[in-house]
């Protein structure tokens, strides 16, 4: 029977593979009595709650694996320099070791149509993007282009997954590799070459923001409606502080804050986010997209009155009549109350 800590999860690490010099993949092992609660879409991320050097922090990770062809869960990580939780993952995550995983979430899924598909990615954006390449090619008959960025050859996530994919399904998929100690980094008018070529596809956005900058105003160059694009954006730091929403709602005031075992008492002040009050007090609150629908920042309000203004998918009914918020969009009603974040262990 599988084990339960607020919303992480228990899963054991059952692989780990090797990518490239600077990612590896790791493969967890679902419980059969947690088969339906970690089903998942192509193109969704696993939320990771870790403990380092005395600080609980949070992180989300793709899974590059894919529902419809693949039977394990698979997350690649990648090297970030001076990232706590990817270099923990990349040098300390082992074989048979349990990790705190909340369950699948994330809106980059594969739209149901028949258009073709053209997918940009750069470094690790590859992870999602792998998911929906495989789902879709094994759900349906679409045309698909790939143009992958790396700095060189040696960064390359999943080449000889990629090149079998291609040799398996020849006319269908495309690959075009962009090495920038070669080629150069991508810019708007190579962008706007493969856009050109078939504007009526789904356009699918992942990498380094630079990149995805570029991608976006090509695509807005070439008057691609909205409907037909597609962006994941996780290049947060992992301790980066939530922006306080702009409007005024409710007067604020003290709170306290349960974390890594600790009560803090901070001042929320009016209009600002649990989250926000938290990272300007120097609390280490968990976060990851600040958009409302990781869950990583999820808390349980204990005592007071909370505001919760934005659950994109973050957290499901349940969760919320439990009395769970979203502490990057959630916002005091009265002053007061306590506000507890789960531990991950």
């Amino acid at each position: 029977m599988s084990s339960q800590s607020g919303p992480y999860f228990s899963l054991e690490v059952a692989g780990i593979v090797e990518e490239t010099p600077d990612a590896r993949s790791v493969i967890l092992s679902i419980p059969d009595d947690l088969k339906e609660t970690f089903a998942y879409r192509p193109g969704q991320f696993l939320t990771f709650g870790v403990h380092v050097d005395g600080h609980q922090l949070v992180r989300c990770y793709s899974l590059a694996s894919s529902p419809d062809t693949d039977s394990a869960h698979k997350v690649t990580v990648k090297r970030v320099e001076g990232g706590r939780i990817s270099n923990w993952f990349n040098d300390a995550v082992s074989v048979g070791q349990s990790l705190s995983v909340m369950k699948p979430a994330g809106h980059f899924c594969l739209q149901d149509r028949q258009t073709p598909i053209v997918l940009f990615s750069g470094g690790s954006g590859i992870t999602p993007v792998i998911s929906l390449i495989k789902s879709a090619l094994a759900k349906s008959e679409r045309e698909i282009r790939l143009v992958y960025a790396n700095r060189d050859a040696a960064s390359i996530i999943f080449r000889d997954e990629l090149d079998a994919l291609v040799a398996d399904h020849p006319g269908r998929l495309r690959v075009s590799h962009r090495l920038d100690d070669v080629d150069g980094f991508l810019d708007g008018p190579a962008a706007r070459a493969v856009i050109a070529e078939q504007r009526n596809a789904d356009f699918y956005i992942c990498g380094p923001g630079p990149f995805m900058d570029v991608v976006e105003a090509a695509l807005a160059e070439e008057s691609v409606a909205a409907d037909q694009i597609f962006i994941e954006r996780f290049e947060m730091a992992e301790t980066e502080a939530a922006e306080a929403p702009g409007e005024a709602a409710g007067p604020g005031g003290a709170v306290e804050i349960y974390l890594d075992g600790e009560v803090h008492s901070i001042r929320v002040e009016e209009g600002e986010t649990i989250l926000a009050a938290c990272h300007r007090a120097g609390v280490d609150a968990p976060c990851a997209c600040t958009e409302g629908y990781c869950g990583a920042c999820m808390a349980l309000v204990k005592q007071g009155d909370v505001e919760m203004l934005v659950n994109d998918g973050g957290l499901d009914d349940s969760q919320v009549e439990a009395g769970w918020v979203l502490t990057c969009q959630s916002r005091m009603r009265v002053p007061g109350g306590r506000i507890e974040y789960p531990d991950a262990d």
